[in-house]
């Protein structure tokens, strides 16, 4: 394919950046004025730098795959410009592949003169969207990179004049309908003016901007020098020699900038904003949110910031564990706790009075910033403590970047010196800005707001949406946000905890050495049948809805008489045999449904209508009454079950003397109060967190936590220590002690869908 483009060479530096336009501009909708206000100096170095980088790895692929199809499940196309092409190129020749390499350089050239880079043709339109969209990824080089690349990149001293890379006003140079203005698709024997609609080509099925016509000059920008051929260091990788590229793009590092190393996705092409996120995961090729705010060098300097932070937060646990923290008010104490350097110093004074295990789950919320900043990822804070935690931590890097014109202290913490480290990598504000959802945290710092925010009904919090901002709700994931995986503290960690001063911890719960005060798990009386307690569960969860539709009544009672029948437990007596079968169970497909009409069921002293909207406590209390009254008048008539003899079946066998007992003991076994290790049990399985590990956060015995599992009363005092771990409201486990329910933590059952078949309503005939 032909790629040269004729006409006049457009290769001096203009005062006028768009001064390569034609007169036939004017039929088109393109830009104008000032570069500043479409690409300012640092988005533009940027924009050049993507395409120089882009260029290097497109020469190197049209090398390597010359005049052979690209395939794109092979392993080898990972990591490859060709993988963004559209997938009607991956036949193309090595002379297209060259070609799609050179717009990238030329476009790049044109920022370096200082013009607009305007495509003048479709494989430059297609490079120039590439190039916006790998742009925000250049914002991981190096200062020293972006300086060799020619970028300008921001220098001022004040943090506050900085302010993102922002390029949407840089794809106005994308002009609409460019393509209808290349030869191929101009009347040929008269002028544009004169034409009417008969005399222009019609458009081919693939269109003007397929692969055949990417070389074709767009007609309202002067064409490009026919001989200005490729880079010289491209050249001489086209004729066989190394790839060299001008420093510092080595292909290599091009791929590590622009995060070329994922796994092409099927089709090719380039996408441009959220298509392309959705299409790659939430990630694409070019990097993600964080670029551009937060770069390599500032995620470095604020993961330090938070080790120090994180450190301070340890020395403060392990020396005042549960004991108030008292801050001094004499600037001169010489103690190794003043406030200056305390973490515990550094939060609100309404902090001062929590537990051990909340001052760990607060370091771990440093932490959780910590991990993220080491990973890659945006630190977005989750909850109201990890909000905190950046606030603590940016406080920190701000002094941390003071220090480091000690080149020592630099060396020792492997980051550049404060003279290398231009604003661009220090805007910690714009981290604020950007990753938290509010400072409303910070109202804890002024006396004259404390009363708002620590009253989630006072007027002004109601009215401004600040929710719940007392302490005990801190670790609570903000609604839009989903729970953190459990931590795994270091053994070295676990290991210091556990030999912590005993006498700064909570006196009744002894740390992580097992030994003293180890509390047994009581072991029923009697097994409960297999599946009896999971029924149970079902049951009081069924009782619970907060409306007794129909397919809440029709669920409960499919449950019961599975409940009835794993209760009993015994071949001798069928709940079915005892309790006469509802014909409209057959209408249903809900079981036997051994209730009538009104859903209501005999026992021996009282009739039981099935029902809901009870509180946890009240389901269970109710379901166990329920179950008692019905074993009562199961015994009682088992001799005299109706209509046995007309069904010819066999009157049953004598009961085991033993029954009567078994069913009092795993009723006695089903009345445990079960609100506070649902809630527990649910919540663990959520977040993946084992019972040592929840002992662990909240700095209780293992063996305490099994009790409660098992259905023992739990101490408020003791519980609310495991409220961070589960990230919950104390208040939610203290509600879960007495017996309410709540069914964010602990969802209800869901009733089975309509099974009855009605047919659907009939639609009005205007709407047939």
């Amino acid at each position: 394919m032909e790629i040269s483009i004729e006409g006049d060479p457009m290769t001096s530096r203009s005062d006028d950046p768009f001064g390569q336009m034609t007169e036939q501009a004017d039929r088109f909708d393109l830009p104008d004025g000032g570069m500043e206000g479409i690409l300012p100096p640092f988005e533009a170095g940027l924009v050049m730098a993507a395409g120089r980088a882009l260029a290097v790895l497109a020469y190197r692929d049209a090398v390597a795959f010359g005049d052979k199809p690209f395939t794109r499940d092979d392993p080898v196309a990972v990591g490859t410009v060709l993988a963004l092409l559209p997938g009607a190129c991956d036949r193309l020749d090595g002379r297209f592949r060259a070609g799609v390499a050179l717009a990238l350089w030329d476009l790049a050239d044109d920022l370096g003169m200082g013009l607009a880079p305007l495509p003048r043709c479709a494989a430059e339109t297609w490079a120039l969207r590439l190039m916006l969209e790998a742009a925000p990824a250049l914002v991981a080089a190096t200062d020293e990179e972006l300086h060799a690349l020619g970028v300008a990149v921001p220098d001022h001293l004040d943090e506050s004049s900085y302010r993102p890379p922002y390029w949407d006003e840089a794809w106005q140079l994308i002009v609409d309908g460019a393509k209808y203005s290349i030869s191929e698709a101009q009347p040929t024997d008269i002028s544009l003016d004169d034409a009417e609609d008969g005399d222009v080509p019609a458009e081919p099925a693939e269109g003007w901007d397929a692969p055949r016509y990417w070389f074709s000059p767009y007609s309202f920008i002067r064409p490009r020098d026919p001989e200005r051929g490729h880079p010289d260091w491209a050249q001489r990788h086209l004729d066989g020699g190394v790839l060299a590229a001008p420093e510092p793009l080595s292909s290599e590092r091009a791929t590590v900038l622009l995060r070329l190393d994922s796994v092409p996705r099927p089709g090719g092409g380039a996408l441009e904003g959220d298509e392309q996120g959705a299409a790659l995961g939430g990630r694409g090729y070019f990097g993600d949110d964080r670029d551009g705010v937060l770069t390599s060098l500032g995620a470095r300097l604020l993961a330090a910031a938070a080790d120090q932070v994180a450190e301070t937060g340890w020395h403060d646990l392990f020396h005042y564990g549960d004991r108030v923290f008292e801050r001094s008010e004499d600037e001169d104490d010489d103690g190794p706790w003043f406030e200056d350097d305390s973490f515990l110093g550094t939060l609100p004074a309404l902090c001062d009075g929590q537990g051990a295990a909340w001052r760990l789950a607060m370091v771990g919320a440093v932490e959780n910033v910590a991990d993220d900043l080491r990973a890659g990822r945006a630190p977005n804070a989750g909850c109201t403590a990890e909000e905190l935690a950046l606030h603590l931590i940016v406080g920190q890097a701000k002094m941390l970047v003071d220090l480091l014109d000690d080149e020592d202290y630099a060396e020792e913490l492997g980051l550049p010196t404060a003279d290398r480290i231009s604003v661009r990598h220090r805007a910690f504000d714009l981290v604020l800005e950007y990753y938290l959802q509010d400072f409303d945290v910070l109202m804890h710092y002024d006396s004259d707001l404390s009363e708002v925010v620590t009253d989630p009904e006072h007027p002004a919090n109601l009215q401004l949406g600040i929710g719940d901002l007392r302490p005990r709700a801190w670790f609570a994931p903000f609604g839009n946000t989903k729970p953190r995986p459990p931590r795994v503290w270091e053994p070295r960690l676990l290991d210091q905890l556990a030999a912590a001063d005993p006498a700064a911890f909570f006196a009744s719960t002894p740390a992580l050495t097992g030994g003293q005060g180890t509390v047994t798990a009581e072991v029923p009386e009697a097994e409960l049948p297999g599946g009896l307690r999971e029924e149970f569960e079902n049951f009081v969860g069924l009782g619970q809805q907060r409306f007794f539709s129909e397919s809440t009544a029709i669920a409960m009672a499919a449950s019961l008489e599975r409940l009835l029948i794993l209760f009993f437990s015994t071949s001798s007596l069928a709940p079915r045999n005892i309790w006469p079968l509802n014909p409209r169970a057959s209408a249903v497909h809900a079981g036997w449904l051994l209730v009538d009409h009104d859903f209501c069921l005999r026992g021996l002293n009282s009739t039981w209508r099935l029902g809901a909207d009870r509180t946890d406590r009240q389901a269970r209390e109710w379901a166990c009454a329920l179950l008692l009254d019905c074993a009562n008048y199961a015994l009682a008539n088992h001799q005299h079950q109706p209509g046995l003899f007309l069904r010819g079946i066999e009157p049953p066998a004598p009961l085991d003397p033993g029954l009567a007992d078994a069913l009092a003991e795993r009723l006695r076994v089903l009345a445990r109060d079960m609100t506070a290790a649902g809630t527990l049990r649910y919540r663990m399985t959520l977040l993946g967190l084992s019972p040592l590990q929840l002992a662990q956060a909240a700095i209780l015995p293992e063996s305490l936590i099994a009790t409660w599992l098992a259905g023992d009363p739990a101490s408020p005092s003791q519980l609310i220590r495991c409220a961070p771990a589960l990230q919950m409201s104390e208040d939610t486990l203290l509600e879960a002690t007495g017996g309410t329910r709540d069914r964010h933590h602990w969802p209800l059952p869901e009733p089975a869908p309509d099974r009855i078949g009605r047919p659907a309503p009939e639609q009005p005939a205007d709407q047939l």
